[in-house]
């Protein structure tokens, strides 16, 4: 796996967080466009500077997803206090199947 690590701050409080790639997740990246990867990195980049992760939403089973503009997604879960594994990466169009798939990658990952 990826490891990035990430300060965000809450209020007065800077919390620190560790991002890790799946396998799943770096092999979609690798479909990207250039640009596409780009705006990805920049808006993981942003949750350092901004504080706060952007347009998200919480889906099922402790699975996120990042929403971009064009419908492009990233799917994320928190695995301890201040870890976060990037699951997978999808668009609108596929979002039904990729949910299932990012939550079943976070179920394997959490139950060991």
């Amino acid at each position: 796996m990826v490891r990035y690590i990430v300060h965000v701050k809450f209020g007065t409080i800077m919390k620190r967080f560790a991002f890790y790639a799946t396998e799943e997740y770096k092999e979609w990246l690798k479909t990207q466009t250039l640009k596409s990867q780009r705006q990805i990195l920049d808006r993981l980049f942003k949750i350092e500077e901004d504080s706060h992760f952007g347009h998200h939403k919480y889906l099922e089973e402790d699975v996120w997803e990042l929403k971009f503009n064009d419908g492009r997604r990233v799917y994320y879960g928190f695995i301890r206090k201040s870890n976060i594994i990037l699951l997978l990466g999808g668009n609108k169009n596929g979002q039904d199947k990729d949910i299932k798939k990012a939550t079943k990658i976070f179920r394997k990952i959490t139950e060991g």
